[in-house]
């Protein structure tokens, strides 16, 4: 569990520190965050995507309590269950549960009760591939009966485009909405779950399905194939080619159909399972904080980072670490996500930095997140966007770019999901502070 810090040995030191003028700021690099968008940031924002085969493996089980606490230092948030394998794994409303090969009432069950000791929303994806509406039906009104509130869409099948085209997959869709929706009427949905660059499936799609239960528009997104993965490359990656396209076009289908969310419902650095000393290091954490940043700017209300463990390949990207089903600790992906929770909900406020390169920044309501990617420790000048009465520092950072020992405001995670960080105090003096961010490492300037 998050342990915090006293900020201050007694008042009358805090009311001494704020008290000071903060001295005049030398010419040199700034960060200067902007008015507010229309963004907002939740706080199921920062998610999970996990294989469906994991829930009948069992890999969700309320009584791990060392998955239970990891999954909270993030939430509440939300768990996607899908991947490649929701549609090699059936339902077998007869079985026994606890095998990866199908998914049984006792293992959805055993997902209900881990959703409900955790907090978070389920996603659940139902197979399309190897199934029968009927079948389809049956699984949902059971997982929808034990999950409850829990629930919090259906999903069909997984990236579709690599078998239907978009009139085949709407057509089997509907097929399944109507046998789900005839035993479940308020029954919602996400879709269409497709890949990076499909983003044409996006207008006819939600401007038939809006009417059909779609709650959540979709879409996947990866950098790459895993053996062309490079630190170079995944930092160079974000806001760049068809990821703005793919992030605009989910925008405008949102608002265009009136769809209450878009997603990336499944994502992360290098697709079959990341690449080795770079989907798993510092690099990562500091890729994750400008994915997530993208998708805010476009008005989108969040990602879930694929992980967990996979019969298919090494999921060398995932946020936390496994070895088979218990957790043995956190990478990359996953302080990134940390340092974004941290930061809380709020309107999303774009930011300008100047004086420095390779340097990103935005606020989160009057917060706000520095991310410095370049090879020198800079020191920023940072006019928020209110006053504030004081503020602490989170620095994210590592002995390299390229390693696994990462910190976030001193402390690590550790597999029992133990965090005890110690956020630096910063003062601030009216809309102004200062803060120092170390090479290849992020900071969260949090404000009261």
């Amino acid at each position: 569990m998050i342990r915090f810090p006293a900020l201050l040995g007694s008042v009358a030191l805090a009311v001494t520190c704020l008290a000071a003028p903060a001295a005049q700021a030398a010419a040199g690099p700034a960060v200067t965050v902007g008015p507010a968008t229309s963004s907002r940031v939740g706080p199921e924002f920062a998610g999970f995507s996990y294989e469906k085969d994991r829930v009948g493996a069992g890999m969700f089980d309320a009584k791990d309590t060392d998955l239970v606490r990891l999954f909270r230092l993030l939430g509440p948030s939300s768990l996607r269950i899908g991947g490649n394998l929701v549609d090699m794994t059936p339902w077998n409303p007869d079985g026994a549960g606890g095998s990866a090969t199908e998914v049984a009432p006792a293992d959805v069950t055993k997902l209900a009760a881990f959703a409900k000791a955790t907090g978070w929303k389920v996603i659940y994806g139902i197979n399309l591939k190897t199934n029968t509406a009927a079948s389809a039906a049956n699984e949902a009104v059971f997982a929808a009966k034990a999950l409850g509130s829990s629930l919090e869409a259906f999903e069909i099948g997984n990236e579709p485009n690599f078998f239907r085209t978009e009139q085949t997959y709407e057509a089997s869709y509907e097929e399944y909405v109507a046998a789900i929706r005839a035993q479940l009427p308020n029954a919602v949905f996400d879709g269409p779950g497709v890949t990076n660059g499909q983003n044409a499936w996006l207008p006819p799609f939600t401007a038939k399905e809006k009417a059909n239960g779609l709650n959540i528009v979709t879409m996947h997104s990866y950098i790459g194939d895993q053996t062309t993965g490079t630190i170079a490359g995944m930092l160079a990656s974000n806001g760049k080619g068809y990821e703005e396209k793919d992030e605009t076009a989910l925008q405008t289908a949102k608002a265009a159909n009136q769809i209450p969310q878009w997603r990336m419902s499944e994502a992360n650095s290098y697709y079959h399972g990341g690449t080795a000393g770079v989907s798993n290091v510092q690099a990562a954490s500091l890729w994750s904080l400008d994915f997530m940043y993208g998708i805010a700017a476009h008005n989108g209300d969040g990602v879930n980072f694929h992980g967990g463990t996979s019969t298919q390949w090494p999921l060398n990207y995932s946020p936390i670490a496994f070895n088979g089903l218990v957790p043995v600790g956190v990478q990359g992906v996953f302080y990134g996500e940390l340092l974004w929770s941290l930061a809380g909900s709020g309107a999303l406020h774009p930011a300008t930095v100047t004086g420095a390169t390779d340097v990103t920044a935005w606020g989160i309501g009057n917060n706000v997140i520095v991310n410095n990617k370049g090879t020198t420790a800079q020191t920023f000048t940072v006019t928020l966007s209110s006053a504030a009465l004081m503020g602490t520092e989170y620095v994210l950072t590592a002995p390299t770019i390229d390693s696994t020992a990462i910190t976030l405001a001193g402390s690590g995670v550790d597999a029992h999901g133990a965090f005890h960080p110690a956020p630096k105090l910063v003062r601030v003096h009216g809309k102004q502070a200062t803060i120092t961010v170390p090479a290849g490492s992020a900071a969260l300037l949090k404000t009261l």
